[in-house]
């Protein structure tokens, strides 16, 4: 049984803002004034969104344009109950969580738990998976199990990123944009008929440049404890292209090929104390001092770090009758990651971590599509092999007072690779028993091989200096010949780490159409999140790593309705869950004495409880005004945790879950004749507090609820050609945390965006 308990006040701001909504009533009864249907594809088919019993945010171009949303990081402030992220030390790799449920640890080998899709291709990796958003058509973010039609690690939703198709024209866009803290972004797309009416190519590239929020202190002069020069903090250098054919040869027979790539060259992160450091400067034994401004740092790695990834795929659709179409999706993707995270955040190399990572996959889709009657099908074949490989060493110095930052230092080493191979079978039917009443189940079949070589070995590291981009042994960025090593804690091999797994994620959903405008439904939906080994594993204290940890499920009871009232003004869905979330994979840390420091073990120890409710409202107000809500409630706990034989649940809580988001937004557009057309929009976001952690407290958690105020202004020409745009985002400039870390060298957050603005021009022809 669904229960819903608050145990917070709604936010006063936002009730406040949503009595807007009911302002003009007596206009909207004079006017024939109508919302735009939504389609989307999140059953493998185009559908109205009010006719899907699924819970959907879907966003087009123009809303994503209006909005002045450039990454998919900004959607967690438009969809309830969700929360996306740069992980933390990172520019471009991504944390998702959707109602309780994601991935925080990066780690190759640990699988994520929101899916992300873009053109129907699965990026398995979370590096290069915080898309900058250009040349789109549309972004939609399923919340909810989605193992049915869309396979494992969807256990919290998926994210659909669906590319701009062509239009047959020769046409070309250009965008320029410029703003706060020296930002440059060029972007340029561009399609061309070949063949006409059968072969188009495009093409899309976008250059995005910004400086730092801060600066990183560099330079350290140990004798002295001053610094000499600075670097740029949370900057942006981030070049994307794509490139795609298609092809028509016949009415049945579409083809589609696509290339693209990202390399990402903006520095190494550098997170700031949130709670004193115990370390101290070597030449005066005075502690190291955190800056006013949360963007800046004292970090001793280089700031140097890059992140590609690029790929491959072909897309064929033949329609073999009316009612019968099949298709088939191949793709290829790789990627490569240099980073260099410092843990103590100080310059001294005392808890350093150059890292590297390497991830490459390939998958085929065999779909087939009926419909005909009463009755949809939609059901196929699904294979997938990757490899993700990483190594990263732990640079510890200062330990029985040896001495910092000569180069010489005791250095854990940790590495591997996870080779995965996945194939499953799924079917999704949906039939009306009546011309209201329509059933829909599915069921997905997946079969998981894995297997896996792990490394933990401890150094003795020479030539090894802080700035340097060949900081760190040999199993990372430096030379092999001045490791010399002192012990073995973990070997093992593919041979004997290797395991498999089987899964059934089965579906239900009965809708009842009561009228044309109000739909009930109910469903019942699981979902996993693949089994492994871990990566920190060390053999010494737990000689069972090479068992694994197994799959982690969780299965999801929604009852929702979607309604579009008062003459299509009104467009209201809402919904309330109950998650039962099982076997979670939980990651226990635990210090150990030298030379082992720390201790790591994933186990499948936990039983969690997640209740909540989601409100989805969007109102034409008049012709030109609208207003948009987007509300969301969870109540998620743990319910057991086993540790060292107890139930230690009661001490630990949920992470990425805040009680309450919510966003309220207000857009007003007005047609100016032969002197074009204006959008004004401008929104409250609202999130309430959250942990980093399962186990501990950090003063890195966002401890406080905060709320975002954005603005934007769109002008488009008359004759559709020019766009000039201004946005204006967090115009408080108020200062919130999105992720930090908490170890024995200390407590570091990052923080998110201050007040930015942008101003862009765009010239299609």
């Amino acid at each position: 049984m669904i229960s819903i308990k608050s145990d917070k006040k709604p936010l006063a701001a936002l009730i406040a803002l949503c009595s807007v909504a009911g302002i003009h009533q007596s206009a909207l009864a004079q006017q024939a004034v109508a919302l735009e249907e939504v389609l989307v594809t999140a059953q493998k088919r185009e559908q109205n969104l009010q006719e899907v019993p699924v819970s959907i945010t879907s966003l087009n171009a123009l809303e994503l344009e209006n909005k002045g949303i450039t990454s998919v990081t900004e959607l967690e402030k438009n969809v309830p109950n969700t929360q996306m992220r740069a992980s933390r030390a990172t520019n471009s790799t991504l944390t998702a969580y959707i109602r309780g449920v994601g991935q925080q640890d990066p780690l190759w080998g640990f699988e994520p738990g929101v899916g992300v899709y873009v053109d129907d291709v699965y990026y398995a990796r979370p590096q290069a998976a915080v898309l900058d958003v250009f040349d789109v058509e549309r972004i939609e973010v399923l919340r909810g199990p989605q193992g049915t039609l869309y396979g494992k690690n969807t256990v919290g939703g998926a994210i659909k990123y669906i590319t701009r198709r062509m239009t047959g024209d020769a046409e070309a866009k250009i965008t320029t944009a410029v703003g706060a803290y020296n930002q440059r972004d060029m972007m340029l797309s561009a399609q061309l008929p070949i063949l006409d009416e059968q072969l188009y190519v495009g093409a899309a590239i976008a250059k995005l440049t910004r400086d730092g929020f801060g600066d990183v202190d560099t330079g350290y002069d140990i004798n002295t404890g001053t610094y000499s020069s600075s670097q740029e903090n949370y900057n942006k250098d981030v070049l994307v292209a794509r490139l795609s054919a298609e092809y028509t040869p016949s009415d049945r027979l579409f083809i589609r090929v696509a290339g693209d790539r990202t390399d990402d060259n903006s520095n190494q992160r550098c997170g700031s104390q949130s709670s004193p450091t115990a370390l101290t400067h070597p030449a005066n034994g005075q502690p190291f001092e955190s800056s006013s401004n949360p963007y800046d740092g004292a970090c001793g790695t280089t700031h140097k770090s890059n992140v590609e990834n690029s790929g491959f795929s072909l897309t064929a659709e033949y329609d073999l009758s009316d009612n019968v179409v099949v298709k088939y999706i191949y793709a290829n993707r790789e990627g490569e990651t240099q980073q260099f995270i410092d843990f103590d955040g100080t310059p001294l190399d005392a808890f350093d971590v150059p890292a590297k990572y390497s991830d490459e996959q390939e998958s085929h889709e065999l779909q087939f599509n009926y419909g005909s009657g009463r009755l949809a099908f939609v059901g196929g074949l699904y294979y997938f092999t990757g490899n993700s490989a990483g190594a990263f060493d732990v640079v510890l110095n200062g330990l029985g007072g040896t001495p910092y930052m000569d180069g010489d230092h005791y250095d854990l080493a940790i590495g591997g690779d996870v080779d995965t191979t996945s194939t499953s079978v799924y079917a999704n039917v949906n039939y009306d028993l009546s011309d209201s009443l329509t059933l829909t189940a599915g069921m997905r079949w997946t079969n998981d091989e894995k297997n896996s070589n792990i490394q933990r070995l401890a150094y003795n590291t020479t030539n090894s200096f802080p700035y340097s981009t060949q900081q760190g042994s040999g199993f990372t960025h430096g030379d092999p010949a001045n490791d010399t090593l002192l012990a073995t804690f973990t070997d093992i091999s593919d041979k004997d780490a290797d395991k498999d797994w089987n899964e059934i994620s089965p579906s239900i959903k009965l809708d009842w159409q009561m009228n044309d405008a109000v739909m009930f439904y109910v469903s019942y939906a699981e979902g996993f999140k693949s089994g492994g080994f871990d990566m920190r594993g060390d053999a010494s204290k737990n000689p069972d790593i090479a068992k694994g940890y197994d799959p982690e499920t969780v299965e999801t009871w929604e009852l929702g309705v979607k309604s579009q009232l008062w003459n299509d003004r009104i467009r209201l869905n809402a919904t309330v869950f109950d998650m039962a979330y099982d076997d979670m994979q939980l990651t226990v840390q635990t210090a150990q004495p030298a030379p082992v420091f720390f201790s790591s073990d994933v186990v499948n120890a936990g039983t969690a409880e997640i209740r909540g409710a989601e409100l989805e409202s969007l109102l034409q107000i008049t012709d030109g005004l609208s207003s948009s809500l987007a509300l969301g409630y969870m109540n998620a706990e743990l319910t057991e945790v086993q540790s060292g034989g107890q139930d230690v649940s009661d001490s630990w809580e949920m992470l990425n879950a805040p009680n309450w988001t919510g966003q309220f937004a207000l857009n007003y557009e007005r047609d100016l004749g032969n002197a074009g057309r204006i959008a004004l929009n401008s929104a409250l976001s609202y999130r309430d507090a959250s942990r980093n952690f399962n186990n501990v407290e950090c003063s890195c958690d966002q401890d406080e609820s905060y709320t975002l105020l954005d603005a934007s202004a769109n002008w488009y020409s008359a004759d559709e050609h020019w766009t000039v745009s201004v946005f204006v985002k967090n115009i408080e400039d108020k200062e919130y945390k999105t992720g930090g870390y908490n170890l024995a060298s200390g407590e570091l957050a990052f923080y998110g965006a201050p007040r930015t603005w942008t101003a862009s021009v765009s010239y299609a022809f």
